[in-house]
C-alpha cells in the first residue's frame, strides 16, 4: 500500500515537472517569436542632423559639431534638417546641446544679404556706417559679402633737407584699413518695383579703435575711394603711401623745374555723377610720356 502511494507520488511530480518545462518553453518560444517580429517590422525613419558637442549661440557650424542619423519619423521636429551640408557653414541663433536635433528656425546663413547682420560680427567688433560717395558704389559694384580696403588721401606738411616743416600742404594718399567685409547696405530711397539704388552708406564690422579711425578720416572730410577685393583674397598688403615724391621717384621723373601736384588735386571731382576733369591731366600724363627712359610697369600705365 505504502509503495503505491509512494509510486503515485512520484508520477504526480514527474507530470508536473513535465507540465511546468512545457508551459516554460511555450512563454519563451512565444516572447522569442515577438521579439524577431518586432525586429523586422517595418518602422518608418528619417535623417537627421544631430549635434555631437555643446555649440554656443552665433556660431559658425563645421563638420565636427554635427552628425547624419536615422530617427523613427515620429522622433523627428517638423521642421528638421535632412542634409548635413544644409548646415555647414550656417550660424547658431540659440545655443544647441549635445544630442539635440537641428531645425531650421534656429539657424541662420552668414552670407544671406537679408540675415540680420548682427548675427554675423564678432563679440568684439562694433558695426559702422560708411559713406558709399565713391564710384564702385554709385556704379553698383558693392554688395553684401565683398571684401574690401579703404583708401583716402589727404593733405599733410612735408619736412625740408633741414628738418624743418614746409608751409605748403601736400596731398598724401594711403591705405587706412585692410580686408573689411561689407555686412550690409543702405539706401534712402527704394524704386517703385521694391529694388533699391546705389546704396547711400555700407555696413562694415570692425575692431573700435578702426571704428575711431574710419570716424575721424570721415569727420575730416578727407577723400575716400574704395578698393574691390577679388573673391577669396584675405591677404594683407603691403603698400607705401603715395605723394609727389613717390610719383617723382616711381616714374624717374627727372624735371628742371619743381612740378607741383597738389594744383591738380581737383583732377577727379565728383559733381552730379560725372567725373571732371582739368588741364593738368594732360599735363601730368605729358610729363610721364616724356620721359623715355622710364621703365616699362604695368602699374604705372
Amino acid at each position: 500500500m505504502k509503495n503505491r502511494r509512494g509510486f503515485l507520488w512520484l508520477t504526480t511530480g514527474i507530470l508536473l515537472a513535465l507540465l511546468a518545462g512545457l508551459m516554460t518553453f511555450q512563454i519563451i518560444n512565444e516572447l522569442d517569436t515577438a521579439s524577431k517580429a518586432a525586429e523586422n517590422r517595418d518602422v518608418s525613419t528619417v535623417s537627421v542632423i544631430v549635434a555631437v558637442a555643446d555649440i554656443a549661440p552665433y556660431v559658425v557650424i563645421n563638420t565636427g559639431m554635427v552628425t547624419l542619423m536615422d530617427v523613427p519619423a515620429t522622433m523627428a521636429p517638423q521642421e528638421h534638417v535632412a542634409n548635413i551640408e544644409d548646415v555647414i557653414g550656417k550660424m547658431t541663433l540659440a545655443p544647441v546641446t549635445l544630442g539635440e536635433i537641428l531645425v531650421t528656425p534656429r539657424l541662420a546663413d552668414p552670407t544671406d544679404p537679408d540675415a540680420p547682420v548682427l548675427y554675423t560680427m564678432n563679440q568684439n567688433e562694433v558695426l559702422v556706417a560708411v559713406p558709399s560717395i565713391t564710384l564702385a558704389g554709385q556704379l553698383g559694384l558693392l554688395s553684401v559679402g565683398q571684401h574690401i580696403d579703404i583708401v583716402y588721401t589727404g593733405e599733410f606738411s612735408q619736412q625740408d633737407e633741414n628738418d624743418e616743416v614746409s608751409n605748403r600742404m601736400t596731398p598724401t594718399t594711403f591705405l587706412s584699413l585692410q580686408n573689411l567685409e561689407i555686412k550690409g547696405m543702405l539706401s534712402r530711397q527704394i524704386s517703385a518695383d521694391g529694388i533699391a539704388s546705389s546704396p547711400d552708406a555700407i555696413l562694415l564690422a570692425v575692431a573700435p579703435q578702426e571704428a575711431l579711425i574710419l570716424k575721424y578720416l570721415i569727420d575730416a572730410g578727407a577723400p575716400m575711394d574704395i578698393l574691390l577685393r577679388s573673391p577669396g583674397n584675405n591677404a594683407r598688403m603691403t603698400v607705401a603711401p603715395v605723394d609727389e615724391q613717390f610719383l617723382l621717384d616711381y616714374f624717374q621723373l627727372d624735371l628742371d623745374t619743381s612740378f607741383d601736384f597738389a594744383a591738380g588735386r581737383g583732377i577727379r571731382t565728383l559733381e552730379d555723377g560725372a567725373v571732371q576733369n582739368n588741364s593738368d591731366v594732360s599735363q601730368i600724363q605729358s610729363l610721364i610720356q616724356g620721359q623715355s627712359d622710364a621703365p616699362a610697369t604695368t602699374s604705372g600705365n
